[in-house]
C-alpha cells in the first residue's frame, strides 16, 4: 500500500530518503525547480507507464462549466484558475516537475496548468497553461522528460476571437481597443492530439454568454498543422469540454446540453421559454457524452444518461468512462457505459416523460470506497494499459488538498478490487492523470468532398422572413428521416445473445409524419455596440426545407458561426411534428417531437453536414471506442 505524506508525519523507507525529499520539497515551495529524477517518496508506486498529472492549489479544474462572468473591467476572473499549478510526471517510482520554473522562449514561466493529455505517439504532453496571474489560458506542449516546452496557441500570429469579446474597460475606466480584446480575451483549454490533423481543444474564441446566464461559451476547435487559425467543430452556446480522439477517429467530448428553447403548446414552432407562454417540452440542462467527426461533418451522441457525463474517455474494455454525480449534491463518482447508452432527451420528449428503456446498453458506477473503506469523491478517469483506470480522488469530507492519484481495474461488474492510491502531495490537489503510452487508431480520417463539387449551390434563396439570402451557405443531408434508426444501438448482452434489434423493434420510434424541416438560428450575443455592454442574440426561424421523396432532406442553409442552427421537423400543416411510440414488451408509449434541441449545430461555410433521422435523442453512429496501445515509436507528428 502506498504511504501518504501528511502535514505532521512522513513515513519513509529510510531516514536518508526522508531528508532528501523533504529538503527538495521545501526548495520547490520557495520557487526552485525540482531536479529531474527526484524520488517521489513512498507516495508514488513504480508503474509500467509514466503518468502525467496536475498539482494545483485549488480544485478549480474539477468544475465543468465556466463561472458566471463578472463586470467588464480588468482584471477579470480567469475561469478554472488556481493560485499555483504544476505539471508533473510519475515514472519508475520518481516524480519530476515538467513546467515549474522552466523558462519559455520569451523568458516567461508557467504558473498554472490544467487538463493535460498525451500525444498519439506518446512523446508529447499537451496542456493548458498560464504565465501570469491575470493571463488567460493557452495551449502548450512539453516532452515527458521536461524538454521541448513551447506555446501552441496565443502567439503573435494567433488571430484570437472571431468576433469582439465582452471585455471592455481597463482598471482606470478606459476602453480596451477591439483588436486587442480579440487577441487577448479568450481561453484555450483541454487539448487533445489529432495526429497529422493537428490538435483539438475547447475554447471561448466564439464570444457568447449563452441565454439566461452569463457564462462564457466554449466549443471544440481544431487547429490543422499548416492552418493560420483554428476552426470550430461544434457550435454550442454553453460549454463543450474535454475532447479526446477515439481510435475510430471521432472526437469524443462533454457537451453541456442547455438549450433554453421548447416546443410551443400550439405546435406552431419552437421558442425560448423566457418568452413566457405554455410549452409541451422542457428545455435541456444536462451534460452528455457526444462526438464529432474530425472534419465537423457529423455530430452524434455517445452517452446520454440522466446523470451528467463529464470527462468521457475510451477504455481498453471497449466502454466509455466518465466522471458523474449520481444525484445533485452527492459525491462525484466514476462511471462507465456502453457506447450508445441513452436514457434522456428532454427537448424531444413530452414534458415529464422519459425514454422507456436503454436498448440493452448498460451503465455501471465505479468503486465507492478506497482500500481503507473510506467513501471517495472520484473524478478525472482515464485509461491506462493493462485494463486499468487512473483517476483522482479524495475521501468524502476531506480537504481538497487530500486529492491524490489512484488506479483501479476497468472491470466494475462484480468483485472489483478497491482502488489503490499512487501519489498524493498534501500541499496540492493532485488530479487529471494521463498515462504516457503510444495509441493506435483503428481507421484513417475520411476527407469529405466539398458539397459544392457534387450539389449545385444556389446563388441565393428566400428566408422565412421574406428576405433574399446571398451569404455563406452549408449543405445539410439526412437520408433516413422517417425510418427506424439504421445504426444498431448495442442490443447484445455479454454472452452475445440478442436482446433488442432496433431494425425490428426500434429503441426510439421514428416519426411517421415529417414533411419538411425548419432551421432556426440561435444568434450569439454581441459586444460591439457603443452603448450596450451585451446585445442578446436573436432567435429566428430562417429556412424551411421540404422533404425529397417523402424520406430525405437535402439542401443549403445559411452558414454563420455567430448564428448556430437548430433543426425542427414539421408536419404537412407546418407545425412541429408530434407522434406516439407503440407500447411493446412492457415498455409504455411515449409522446415524441421532431426537435433536435439537445444541442446547437455549427454550419460550416461550404461544409457538408449529415444527421440521422428526426429521432428522439440524437444522431447515433456506430463506432468502436475500444482504446488501443501501439508499441511503434514513429506514429506522431508535431502538433502544429
Amino acid at each position: 500500500m502506498p504511504i501518504r505524506r501528511t502535514p505532521g508525519t512522513l513515513l519513509l523507507a529510510s531516514i536518508t530518503a526522508s531528508i532528501l525529499f523533504v529538503g527538495i520539497y521545501a526548495a520547490t515551495r520557495r520557487g526552485m525547480a525540482t531536479p529531474a529524477g527526484v524520488p517521489a517518496a513512498p507516495a508514488a508506486n513504480r508503474r509500467e507507464a509514466a503518468i502525467v498529472f496536475t498539482s494545483r492549489t485549488e480544485p478549480a479544474s474539477l468544475q465543468p462549466e465556466a463561472p458566471e462572468s463578472e463586470p467588464y473591467r480588468e482584471p477579470v476572473r480567469v475561469p478554472w484558475a488556481a493560485r499555483e499549478g504544476r505539471l508533473r510526471v510519475l515514472e519508475d517510482g520518481r516524480m519530476r516537475e515538467l513546467t515549474w520554473d522552466r523558462p519559455l522562449a520569451d523568458g516567461s514561466t508557467i504558473i498554472d496548468v490544467m487538463s493535460p493529455s498525451v500525444s498519439l505517439d506518446g512523446t508529447r504532453v499537451l496542456f493548458a497553461g498560464r504565465t501570469d496571474r491575470n493571463d488567460r489560458w493557452r495551449i502548450f506542449q512539453v516532452r515527458p522528460d521536461g524538454s521541448g516546452l513551447e506555446r501552441l496557441t496565443g502567439g503573435p500570429d494567433d488571430p484570437g476571437c472571431v468576433a469582439v469579446p465582452p471585455l471592455r474597460f481597463r482598471a482606470d475606466g478606459s476602453r480596451i481597443p477591439d483588436d486587442e480584446r480579440r487577441r487577448r480575451d479568450f481561453d484555450d483549454v483541454d487539448p487533445a492530439d489529432l495526429g497529422p490533423n493537428g490538435f483539438a481543444f475547447a475554447s471561448s474564441r466564439m464570444p457568447d454568454l449563452g441565454r439566461d446566464h452569463s457564462r462564457r461559451a466554449t466549443q471544440i476547435w481544431a487547429w490543422a498543422p499548416d492552418a493560420a487559425a483554428p476552426t470550430p467543430l461544434t457550435g454550442n452556446r454553453n460549454n463543450d469540454r474535454w475532447p479526446v480522439l477515439l481510435p475510430s477517429n471521432q472526437v469524443l467530448f462533454s457537451l453541456w446540453s442547455r438549450n433554453r428553447e421548447a416546443v410551443r403548446a400550439d405546435l406552431e414552432g419552437v421558442e425560448p421559454v423566457s418568452m413566457g407562454g405554455e410549452h409541451l417540452t422542457r428545455p435541456a440542462d444536462n451534460w452528455m457524452g457526444a462526438m464529432v467527426m474530425t472534419n465537423g461533418a457529423q455530430l452524434a451522441y455517445a452517452v446520454k444518461s440522466r446523470e451528467p457525463v463529464w470527462r468521457p474517455r475510451p477504455l481498453f474494455n471497449g466502454r466509455i468512462a466518465f466522471m458523474t454525480a449520481p444525484s445533485p449534491g452527492s459525491p462525484t463518482r466514476l462511471a462507465q457505459a456502453d457506447h450508445g447508452y441513452i436514457r434522456t432527451a428532454p427537448s424531444s420528449l413530452a414534458a415529464g416523460e422519459d425514454l422507456p428503456y436503454e436498448g440493452g446498453a448498460r451503465l455501471d458506477l465505479g468503486p465507492e470506497c478506497d482500500e481503507e473503506g473510506r467513501r471517495l469523491n472520484a473524478s478525472c478517469p482515464t485509461p491506462a494499459p493493462g485494463h486499468r483506470v487512473l483517476f483522482a480522488a479524495s475521501p468524502v469530507g476531506a480537504s481538497p488538498s487530500e486529492t491524490g492519484i489512484y488506479e483501479v481495474a476497468d472491470d466494475w461488474t462484480s468483485g472489483t478490487a478497491a482502488p489503490r492510491r499512487l501519489f498524493d502531495d498534501p500541499a496540492f490537489v493532485d488530479a487529471e492523470p494521463a498515462a504516457v503510452y503510444p495509441r493506435r487508431l483503428a481507421s484513417e480520417t475520411r476527407k469529405m468532398t466539398p458539397p459544392s463539387d457534387i450539389h449545385e449551390k444556389p446563388r441565393s434563396f428566400p428566408l422565412v422572413n421574406g428576405e433574399i439570402y446571398e451569404g455563406p451557405m452549408g449543405y445539410v443531408e439526412n437520408l433516413a428521416i422517417n425510418l427506424p434508426i439504421r445504426n444498431p444501438i448495442p442490443w447484445h448482452d455479454r454472452s452475445g445473445a440478442a436482446k433488442v434489434d432496433p431494425r425490428v423493434n426500434p429503441l426510439i420510434s421514428p416519426p411517421p409524419n415529417v414533411a419538411s424541416v425548419a432551421a432556426y438560428a440561435a444568434g450569439r450575443d454581441r459586444f460591439d455596440d457603443p452603448v450596450k455592454l451585451r446585445v442578446p442574440g436573436k432567435w429566428e426561424k430562417v429556412a424551411v426545407m421540404p422533404m425529397a421523396d417523402n424520406k430525405a432532406l437535402r439542401g443549403w442553409i445559411p452558414s454563420d458561426p455567430l448564428r448556430p442552427m437548430v433543426l425542427v421537423g414539421q408536419d404537412a400543416e407546418g407545425k412541429v411534428a408530434r407522434w406516439s411510440g407503440k407500447p411493446s414488451a412492457g415498455r409504455p408509449s411515449r409522446s415524441y417531437f421532431a426537435y433536435a434541441g439537445d444541442h446547437y449545430s455549427g454550419v460550416r461555410q461550404d461544409g457538408y453536414h449529415y444527421c440521422n433521422g428526426c429521432h428522439t435523442g440524437h444522431t447515433f453512429v456506430v463506432v468502436d471506442p475500444t482504446e488501443r496501445a501501439d508499441d511503434s515509436k514513429d506514429r506522431g507528428s508535431p502538433a502544429r
